[in-house]
């Protein structure tokens, strides 16, 4: 009686693996189908044929897609879907996204697709990973986007896509890296981006959205990196960005942007590099960005900013490129400025500083760009300039400099440009000067 039992249950477990083995591969033939449908509407950029391992033999018509071209499965399943840099031509309308339920991370991204994105994007409802960028899509983006809640990364960089951002976006509480940027989307930043608490890396750089930037910004604790330059953005920004304890890189230029710094700015104390130029703001330089000891990148210029220099920029001692030109800034550069010794880059032109320029400015051995010109500066130019042998832009005219000319600038032959005209120096300059081979 057990032998009985014993063999019924053995046969019970050979038709259900049976089952389960014809199941899968069924799944898999159809999914193989659904991806050849697809490719036969591709045309390649190239002139190689299309993705020539996408195919099922006659002799074979239920080959698995595992083993194609940029196809990798788990299981018998595709989950991962990589055609980046491949050169196809196409839509996404034939793309078959009913018959991949499994899909985790689809890749197209440099390739020649265009036309929309279609609203059946959806049903890749276990997408975590979707990278669209560098093609031609247009249109705009489809709010049911915001039903694939499981993305972590969501990249369309560099298409055509224009109208608004869906506020349906802030429904993907997974995503960690939100990538907008070189299109032409317009309208104002969505302000249900506050519900993307994971949210890391957000790049809407190089389109044309206006209006405010949403405090609610300052609440996306996690964020690393911010890009929303080169827009139409207007009002003031945020004081809350002041809560965003990690964020390294932040770029706001060439917008709108009005009023003050905020003070709390110095809050921002992992910040690595920030950029406000072109823009309207006015008011004093805030002292509290000499808190941001991990600055290596300060650019300010083209604004309305007034009052002197701070003395507490003199704290950024890991500051590499400073530059502050083109606005009403006044006083003297401030002494503490000899503690940048890694600066490599100093812009100051077009102010109203005045003054004596600190002697150590010319001890920078790193210093490759140094503009001064179209001030009110007094006194001698640091005579060891070009101490370090790498100063190639060398930038004074229009001032009130006096006296010789530094003499370390005989030896300088990095020097590609030297503007001296309109102060009052003095020397020979047959032998003052020194022979410049990369001189422009």
């Amino acid at each position: 009686m057990k032998r009985v039992v014993w063999l019924a249950s053995l046969l019970l477990l050979v038709v259900t693996l049976h089952a389960c083995l014809s199941h899968a591969q069924s799944n898999s033939t159809a999914e193989s189908l659904a991806l050849i449908d697809w490719k036969v509407n591709l045309q390649s950029l190239t002139n190689r044929s299309v993705l020539p391992s996408w195919t099922i033999s006659p002799r074979n018509a239920e080959a698995s897609p595992c083993s194609w071209f940029g196809v990798h499965c788990k299981g018998a399943s595709v989950y991962r879907i990589n055609l980046t840099s491949y050169g196809v031509k196409g839509t996404l309308h034939g793309f078959p996204f009913s018959s991949l339920p499994n899909l985790e991370e689809l890749d197209l991204s440099i390739n020649g697709l265009f036309g929309t994105i279609p609203p059946q994007i959806k049903q890749l409802s276990n997408l975590t990973y979707l990278d669209l960028s560098y093609n031609q899509l247009s249109g705009k983006i489809p709010p049911q986007i915001g039903q694939l809640i499981h993305l972590r990364t969501l990249h369309l960089v560099q298409n055509l896509l224009n109208s608004s951002i869906p506020e349906e976006i802030g429904q993907l509480k997974s995503l960690e890296e939100l990538a907008l940027q070189n299109n032409y989307l317009n309208g104002s930043i969505p302000s249900s981006l506050v519900n993307l608490a994971n949210l890391t890396y957000l790049y809407m750089l190089n389109n044309s959205l206006s209006g405010n930037i949403p405090s609610e910004i300052g609440n996306l604790s996690s964020l690393q990196e911010l890009y929303i330059d080169n827009n139409q953005l207007a009002g003031s920004i945020p004081s809350t960005f002041g809560n965003l304890k990690h964020l390294r890189l932040l770029y706001l230029s060439t917008n709108s942007l009005s009023g003050s710094i905020p003070f709390e700015f110095g809050h921002m104390e992992s910040l690595n590099e920030l950029a406000l130029f072109q823009n309207n703001l006015s008011g004093f330089i805030p002292p509290s960005l000499g808190n941001l000891t991990d600055l290596t990148i300060l650019q300010l210029y083209e604004n309305k900013l007034f009052g002197p220099i701070p003395e507490e920029l003199g704290n950024l001692k890991l500051l590499v490129f400073l530059e502050v030109s083109q606005n009403q800034l006044n006083g003297s550069i401030p002494s503490s400025f000899a503690n940048l010794s890694y600066l490599e880059t100093l812009f100051l032109r077009d102010n109203q500083l005045s003054g004596p320029i600190p002697q150590e400015i010319g001890n920078f051995m790193k210093m490759w760009m140094l503009e001064l010109d179209e001030n009110q500066f007094t006194g001698q130019l640091p005579q060891n300039i070009c101490r370090g042998g790498k100063l190639e832009y060398f930038i004074a005219n229009d001032n009130h400099f006096r006296g010789p000319i530094p003499k370390y600038l005989k030896n300088c032959s990095s020097l590609k440009r030297v503007r001296l005209e309109r102060n009052r120096l003095t020397g020979n300059i047959s032998e003052d000067f020194g022979v410049y081979p990369s001189l422009e």
